[in-house]
């Protein structure tokens, strides 16, 4: 109830009492205080404690309503600092962290880590314990470090989660092995197929399946015949790979510079020329590129006579320059 409303139903409940006193005992009663007297109805005497418990009611009602409206101006002065701190932490600006009332101090305190800028607020510290030890954990494996995750009861696909099983995985690349064996999360699978791809064998990369990425092929051909960490990558490997990932013409000719210097002569002579089999519209300039590297003309003069007129123009221009006795880079004309 409103103190207006207050007011006006006690005041009416008042006169209303003494109306009722009133009629039923109209006599009047003295009362003698340090010499005086004091006379009134029966009915006033009644009223008096009901008059006094009124009015000091209404003075606590008053008293409280004035802490009450204080205390909602402080609630929404800090509502619109919240508001205002929200765009500026959208904007990278700096971020006000003083709040009046508890409401609002811990969404206060948080806002500055959704700053733009998070290096702006790289030391800010929360004062709730719970909160913070949650931040700090998130900040270890944004920069890459392994947590015990167990306290928190996480989904396996939580994203906490799937980022701490990756700086595993960095950390030491043989746990890939086990994520593979347990984890559902394509992505992270991926990531980890890449991780064994680095060290494992062809069988063992292949057991699991997990579709091929253009990076996991990568990795690969640069192991091939490494000193280090040396893969045998067989010819219909390389086949199904170029398959599986929709090589087009660049990609062939990447491959090739890649090879050339991995593969003897022969062996890459003959892989892409079964390339230029099995993907005649995509890997045809690759085969050239080989060819001409191995300065070997005549093959590319008899495959470049079976072609049409606007067929492989780069390569017909440098075979014109190769018969006219010209030297060029052929990387120059791909």
């Amino acid at each position: 109830m409103g103190l207006k409303k207050f007011i006006s139903f006690g005041l009416m409940l008042l006169v209303v009492m003494g109306v009722v006193v009133y009629s039923f005992v109209g006599d009047v009663y003295s009362f003698s205080f340090f010499g005086k007297t004091i006379e009134l109805p029966i009915a006033v005497w009644v009223l008096f404690p009901a008059l006094l418990m009124y009015v000091l009611t209404i003075l606590h009602l008053m008293f409280y309503g004035s802490l009450g409206f204080a205390k909602m101006r402080k609630v929404k002065n800090d509502g619109e600092t919240l508001l205002q701190n929200s765009k500026n932490a959208l904007l990278g600006k700096m971020v006000e962290t003083e709040y009046k009332t508890d409401i609002f101090k811990l969404p206060g305190a948080v806002l500055p880590l959704l700053n733009v800028d998070p290096k702006r607020y790289a030391d800010h510290r929360v004062y709730d314990d719970g909160i913070q030890d949650i931040l700090d954990i998130k900040r270890k494996i944004d920069e890459g470090e392994v947590v015990d995750l167990t306290p928190f009861s996480l989904r396996e696909d939580n994203a906490l989660v799937i980022k701490n099983y990756e700086n595993k995985i960095a950390i030491d690349k043989n746990y890939a092995q086990i994520v593979l064996r347990s984890s559902k999360d394509k992505e992270l699978c991926q990531k980890a197929h890449l991780a064994i791809a680095s060290f494992s064998s062809l069988d063992e990369i292949n057991k699991y399946d997990i579709k091929p990425t253009r990076e996991l092929f990568n990795v690969l051909v640069d192991r091939v015949n490494d000193k280090e960490n040396s893969l045998e990558l067989p010819d219909e490997s390389i086949v199904v790979y170029a398959r599986e990932l929709d090589f087009v013409s660049r990609d062939f000719i990447e491959l090739a510079k890649k090879l050339k210097t991995k593969l003897n002569p022969d062996r890459l002579m003959l892989l892409f020329e079964r390339l230029a089999h099995e993907f005649p519209s995509e890997a045809g300039e690759a085969y050239l590129y080989v060819m001409f590297e191995l300065q070997m003309v005549d093959n590319a003069r008899d495959f470049l006579e079976n072609t049409s007129e606007d067929e492989y123009i780069k390569f017909k221009y440098l075979l014109f320059l190769k018969d006219s006795g010209k030297t060029f880079d052929t990387e120059l004309f791909i």
